[in-house]
């Protein structure tokens, strides 16, 4: 704008304002045309006047025509006068709608160099810095706006959003702790601000400050009693806390604010199933399903319910029926398939999909090993390192299938946990086993130059490359092989205990959680065992069990042996010598009759029926030393005894 021009301009200021802010009037009341009619004659008369360009900027905005005009405006507006700070404001706002928050970013602090009292600017570009993945700048300004104006709990929760997304294993230095301690200041400063307190137990929950969380919870609810965000939240963390009393009330809760939650009825659904209700687990997980036919998680909890509940051929339908909506690369959905496709005896298919078990994060440790894995070709000249997954009862089943790949391959190398060594070296001696170090060239944590193997494998990845059909499942596999020092020293032991066969005893799982202390038929039901056969049980529980074994036998004449000296836990070879000296073993599948069964000890155990390990054939073709027998979740214990005090009289020749 030329000197003349800029001078009329600043004459006529006054009339211009007037003017303007009649149209402004207009424009607010409705008479957009109007009132672009008027901003368009006082640019034709004065072509750069910044305030009549601004709101024309503003208007063509609004009139929902393309930003790029309303842009351009706003740049002339700009150029006429550099220190406009609206106008700053405004570009910033049109840039960050269009994604270019770095130009907003500049304009927004161009704006808060000229009013250092706009905290909405600081907010806004605090934000932008967040999505842009510079925390430290929006921290910055969050830390400015709480001096600016300190009873805003807006940067309170900021501080915590962007502190809380720093994984816990990475917040070193204090980052989670601010976080947490940010957002109980934003609770103070708003206890009356429903979305304030929403969002501070969602991030004080994420940030395991459990009891703050459940305060904001229930101050969400007392704030709006009509919400079911607060109270289904609620639910979810109390089920993750292991309270699911409080969980499934919860959930009932939000059904009745709302009768068509359907994820209410999915988590409900999932609840029920863990703790094996499960037919008002299956009822719950058919509602979310009719509430929302699409919804996938539904499918998955109510086809686990199936599974659970040992009606695997239903749950496989439903899981079909969850990948066939729309993303049929769940990995969580087709681990699950997988399994349901091994309990029913569909092998090969089971085992084409078991490899999303790591993508799903089910299996464990995950190694990936870029162009190194196994894929079933010729161990003829080549080293192949086997690894560990799943826990101890896995691996040893696994093992079974070691045998062949020692006799095949030039060299083997194995890792696995370090309390197995002892017993796998003996093993298979020629194969070089070592502790597990959960390294790998895919994790950029092992150099390239300590590979020392040409091919690598998990463990469940050589099972389902060579247990592919019934038929190559050996008649009389190879064993496992127990110190001889070791056994010796056990059969001594056994000896002291007096005449009568010798029997190994496991009746819990390792892990405590409901489905699996269900299955348990405790020490105190196993009184006179066999009868008048004089019988010993041994225990073979993996871990301290010694409070249970005393407690059985004060309150209820029990007797369950325990080797003195013997860790069952930290000391599998001698776990494994004295189970090699035993008659027999029974109790409950789980690691301990794992490791009986690859020794090949004789036994009668119980597990879940059409579990994925029998791969639908009603007993464990791993182990053709164990006989099995079936039970579902609540199952009469006194008449499994009698089935398994049968069996083993049978095996025993009684």
């Amino acid at each position: 704008m030329g000197m003349s021009a800029a001078k009329a301009t600043r004459d006529n200021s006054e009339q211009i304002n007037k003017i303007l802010n009649g149209a402004v009037e207009l424009q607010s009341n409705g008479f957009t045309a109007e009132a672009e009619d008027i901003y368009r004659k006082i640019l034709k008369k004065f072509p750069g006047h910044p305030g009549t360009l601004r709101l024309m900027a503003v208007l063509t905005h609004l009139n929902g025509k393309n930003n790029s005009e309303a842009i351009k405006l706003l740049k002339e507006a700009l150029k006429a006068d550099p220190d406009f700070a609206l106008a700053h404001k405004n570009l910033g706002y049109l840039f960050a709608l269009e994604d270019r928050n770095q130009e907003a970013i500049f304009h927004f602090g161009e704006t808060a160099k000229r009013d250092a009292q706009d905290i909405e600017i600081r907010l806004e570009m605090a934000r932008l810095h967040d999505i842009e993945k510079q925390p430290t700048e929006a921290l910055t300004l969050y830390h400015e706006i709480i001096k600016i104006a300190p009873g805003d709990p807006r940067a309170y929760r900021g501080i915590c959003n962007i502190q809380s997304e720093i994984p816990e294993h990475e917040a070193t230095n204090g980052e989670w702790e601010e976080a947490a301690e940010a957002m109980r200041t934003a609770m103070r400063l708003a206890p009356d601000d429903y979305t304030t307190q929403i969002h501070a137990a969602v991030k004080l929950a994420k940030l395991k400050q459990i009891e703050d969380a459940r305060a904001a919870f229930k101050r969400a609810s007392e704030i709006d009693p009509t919400a079911t965000d607060p109270v289904f939240l609620l639910g979810n963390l109390e089920r993750e806390q292991n309270n699911p009393q409080i969980a499934v009330d919860l959930y009932s809760k939000t059904i009745e604010l709302k009768p068509d939650h359907a994820f209410a009825y999915s988590n409900l659904c999932v609840t029920l199933a863990e703790n094996a209700v499960f037919e008002d687990a299956i009822a719950c997980g058919e509602m979310a399903i009719q509430l929302q036919p699409k919804m996938k998680e539904a499918y998955i909890n109510l086809a686990s319910a199936y599974q659970n509940a040992s009606r695997v051929e239903e749950a496989l339908e439903v899981y079909q029926k969850a990948a066939a909506l729309e993303d049929t690369n769940d990995p969580k959905l087709l681990w699950n398939m997988a399994l349901c496709l091994l309990a029913v005896g569909r092998i090969e298919e089971g085992w084409d999909l078991y490899g999303f078990g790591f993508e799903s994060g089910q299996r464990q440790p995950f190694r990936p090993f870029p162009g190194l894995i196994w894929q079933d070709e010729d161990l003829a000249d080549k080293t192949i390192m086997i690894t560990r997954e799943q826990g101890i009862g896995d691996d040893i089943r696994f093992s079974t299938c070691f045998h062949e790949i020692v006799a095949e391959a030039k060299h083997v190398i194995i890792e696995t946990d370090e309390r197995l060594i002892p017993l796998y070296q003996r093993t298979w001696p020629t194969a070089l086993v070592r502790k597990e170090w959960n390294r790998s060239t895919g994790l950029q944590n092992m150099p390239e130059d300590e590979v020392d193997f040409d091919l690598t494998a998990p463990a469940g990845l050589v099972v389902s490359m060579r247990r592919r059909s019934l038929d190559t499942f050996p008649e009389n596999p190879p064993h496992l092989v127990a110190d001889p020092v070791k056994r010796q020293a056990a059969r001594e032991w056994l000896d002291s205990l007096g005449d009568g066969p010798k029997i190994g005893l496991t009746w819990r799982s390792g892990i405590r959680e409901t489905l699996r202390d269900i299955m348990t038929i405790p020490p105190a039901e196993w009184l006179n065992f066999l009868g008048d056969k004089n019988a010993k049980l041994i225990s073979l529980q993996h871990g301290d069990a010694a409070q249970e074994i005393a407690a059985a036998e004060k309150e209820f004449g029990v007797t369950i042996h325990q080797m003195p000296g013997l860790d069952t836990h930290n000391d599998l070879d001698g776990t494994a010598a004295l189970t090699a000296e035993l008659d027999c073993v029974t109790g409950l599948w789980n690691a301990a009759s794992e490791m009986a069964g690859a020794l090949g000890v004789p036994g009668v155990i119980y597990m879940p029926a059409k579990h994925q390990t029998q791969l639908g054939t009603g007993h464990l073709p791993w182990h053709p030393s164990l006989d099995i027998i079936s039970v579902i979740p609540g199952f009469d214990h006194q008449q499994v005894l009698k089935e398994l005090a049968d069996g083993i009289s049978k095996r025993l020749g009684y």
